[in-house]
């Protein structure tokens, strides 16, 4: 039996089959169709059955990684959505919140909402604050606004209450009569979506739950048809932002949990494989050929966050804690009034880089790196696509080169400097900016083009290791492998110190349990295989915003007191202080049902230990302070365990290249991958 994952992006789609009796990984790519994915899969299966033997009837788990929503909120390319919202709050996504990306610009501009003022519509109906009701929703009214919602011809609707986490008997009312109205029509409410308070941020992620679902929908009856139509019995399931699994009945209904399904895997992954091999603390960093998605992880844990956004739109659903800049192999390099900028402008997949031959004229970070020699044209991808050298070469130095007073290698460097600089940024962002030392880390980076710059960026922030993990180009795919089924639910209820008590703590999470528990029943899941994480939203009273908190382990009698002793470490950790005199306020209760899976064992590659390591070959690449130099390059996968290099060298495989730089040390561990020693401060790393 097979394990299959597949990672659709923005250029290719990645393919990672596992054989659950053996262990053995099958990897590859294929050219991603962003106006039909499923052609992709269909493809990849395909290629799967042909050239490696295996039948679509073998595939035991189909696990899908999506960038659909994400691209539609991004384009602004969603379903027409109707905003229906209590009546005198239409208008609450539009004038969003008074924080602004750049404060002193007088000149700034909100993002513009989602749906246009014309398609918001008012029903005459109010929860209070306490979840009473304070205007009763007639039937009359509810039959009003559906007549509106049909007329208007939409494609999705969003229904956001005020107070409906309270009390959502107005949100289901109005839902039922735009059901009666119009069978198929595509309705989210918000005490479904995001049942917390906050208006705003609960009306925008209840907009883009509509907004996203049309394409969604299409997207898994696509699938499914597709699945059915080759063979292949396994069940689909999609991973979904907070790194867990769902099924496509969920998937369909709640699509916002979708938005960082992609960067999810390659979280779930990083960690994974990091753990397996003794690094516990770590900063991964995807970099594919737009974007770059950097993660901190402590303690061989994912760390999930309720407050991200996606492009400029807030939303409100748990998901891994990852930050996305435009740094990729396809940032552009241009020189702007006597500066180089690289980034956040993208080449994207049409035309690509120059050196793709499909039509590109500027210069790109993958430019850059062929023309230092570190990617080898006739390997890219596996020999699948040849690159045109000279072409790159000739956009790097007019583009880049001649207005600078450079020649091609300086100005390849110059570009492959300034993107370290801005990738570093990012690392920053979160590490030091939130307390954390990066040298304390192993960098850990994967995707396509991440292992061509982590001896740069190690040495700008001193990190003395790097971890280069088993098939880095597809980690993401792999990742989805080696996660569980999670479903996350939440209620809101203010209480202090002062109000608070464990029997309310544990009626609200029992209640939340339950209904996490028949779900997860409903997915096929033993009693034995389930577990739940319960956390709290928490912060000081007055504050604006909160903390999420894991629950500790404490009697019944000191629960309170050691949720608040919790919350005072934590918040001083995140800020570097902490008033434990202060009144504590409890906010939201969360529970993650986890209905744990039987995941492939990551196994140790088979042959004796061995220091010795044959090149392939040599061939010319630049470096920083030693300019051109005869490169060894290695083969990754005829490296045994305990091989080892120095630097400078060059380790090639079908998704990746690992740029060994001079002065950096190499070994390959038992599991086949590459821990990478870098001068600097001594530090100890939390490996066993």
């Amino acid at each position: 039996m097979y394990y299959l994952g597949v990672d659709t992006g923005g250029t290719f789609t990645d393919f990672v089959a596992l054989n659950a009796e053996s262990g053995e990984i099958t990897t590859f790519k294929v050219p991603s169709v962003p106006e039909d994915p499923a052609r992709a899969v269909l493809a990849g299966v395909e290629r799967l059955r042909d050239r490696h033997g295996v039948d679509p009837s073998d595939i035991g788990r189909f696990i899908f990684g999506t960038t659909v929503a994400t691209n539609s909120v991004l384009e602004l390319k969603g379903a027409k959505t109707a905003l229906v919202a209590t009546k005198g709050t239409r208008d609450v996504i539009e004038i969003q919140r008074l924080w602004r990306s750049h404060l002193f610009d007088l000149y700034i501009q909100k993002p513009p909402p989602l749906v246009p003022r014309r398609w918001r519509f008012e029903a005459d109906e109010r929860i209070g604050s306490q979840g009473e009701v304070v205007t009763p929703l007639t039937d009359e009214e509810a039959d009003r606004v559906a007549r509106l919602i049909v007329d208007g011809d939409f494609e999705a609707v969003a229904i956001c209450g005020l107070f409906s986490f309270l009390n959502p008997t107005h949100e289901r009312k109005l839902r039922d009569a735009i059901l009666a109205a119009k069978s198929d029509a595509l309705v989210s409410i918000s005490s479904d979506v995001s049942p917390e308070f906050r208006e705003f941020e609960r009306a925008t992620t209840t907009v883009m739950n509509g907004y996203v679902m049309p394409r969604i929908d299409q997207l898994a009856n696509r699938l499914e048809t597709l699945l059915g139509e080759i063979g292949c019995a396994s069940q689909l399931r999609i991973i979904q932002s907070n790194g867990g699994l769902m099924n496509v009945a969920t998937t369909r209904s709640h699509p916002v949990r979708t938005l960082l399904s992609g960067p999810a895997g390659g979280v779930v992954g990083a960690v994974g494989v990091a753990r397996a091999a003794g690094f516990d603390d770590i900063i991964a960093m995807d970099m594919g050929g737009t974007s770059l998605d950097i993660c901190l992880a402590r303690g061989g844990e994912v760390t999930l966050s309720t407050e991200g956004q996606v492009g400029a739109y807030p939303v409100q659903v748990p998901q891994v804690n990852v930050h996305t800049i435009g740094a990729g192999g396809g940032s552009l390099a241009r020189v702007i009034r006597g500066a180089l900028k690289v980034g956040p402008e993208s080449a994207g997949a049409v035309p690509g880089p120059v050196c793709y031959g499909n039509g590109g004229t500027e210069p790109t970070s993958t430019d850059a790196a062929v023309t230092l020699g570190y990617i080898d044209p006739d390997y890219f991808v596996g020999g699948e696509m040849s690159l045109d050298v000279a072409g790159a070469k000739r956009a790097v130095e007019s583009h880049v080169g001649e207005p600078l007073g450079m020649d091609a290698a300086e100005a390849a460097l110059a570009i492959v400097r300034v993107q370290v600089a801005n990738m570093v940024t990012g690392i920053r962002a979160v590490s030091v900016e939130r307390g954390w030392d990066p040298r304390d880390f192993a960098l850990l980076p994967f995707g396509g083009a991440g292992s061509l710059y982590a001896g740069l960026i190690a040495e700008d922030l001193r990190i003395t290791d790097i971890f280069v993990p088993i098939q880095p180009g597809v980690l993401s795919a792999l990742g989805m492998l080696l996660t569980d089924i999670k479903y996350t639910d939440v209620v809101t209820r203010l209480m202090d110190t002062d109000t608070a008590s464990a029997e309310a703590f544990d009626e609200i999470y029992a209640g939340l349990e339950k209904n996490l528990r028949a779900e997860l029943s409903g997915e096929g899941m033993d009693a034995g295989a389930i577990r739940f994480e319960r956390t709290c939203d928490m912060r000081y009273r007055g504050q604006a915003y909160e903390i999420n908190v894991p629950l500790p382990d404490a009697p019944a009698d000191k629960l309170v007191g050691a949720m608040a002793d919790a919350f005072h470490a934590m918040h001083r950790s995140m800020y570097g202080q902490a008033a434990e005199g202060d009144p504590v306020e409890f906010v939201n209760y969360r529970v993650t049902g986890v209905g744990v899976m039987k995941k492939p064992d990551l196994k140790p590659l088979r042959g004796e230990a061995t220091g010795n390591a044959e090149p392939k070959g040599a061939r010319q690449a630049y470096f920083p302070k030693i300019g051109w130099a005869e490169t060894p390059t290695y083969e990754r996968s005829t490296l045994a365990p305990g091989a080892k290099i120095a630097g400078p060298a060059l380790v090639e495989e079908a998704g990746a290249t690992v740029v060994l730089f001079p002065g950096h040390d190499l070994t390959v561990d038992g599991f086949g991958n590459m821990a990478i020693k870098v001068p600097g401060r001594s530090s100890e790393r939390n490996a066993t």
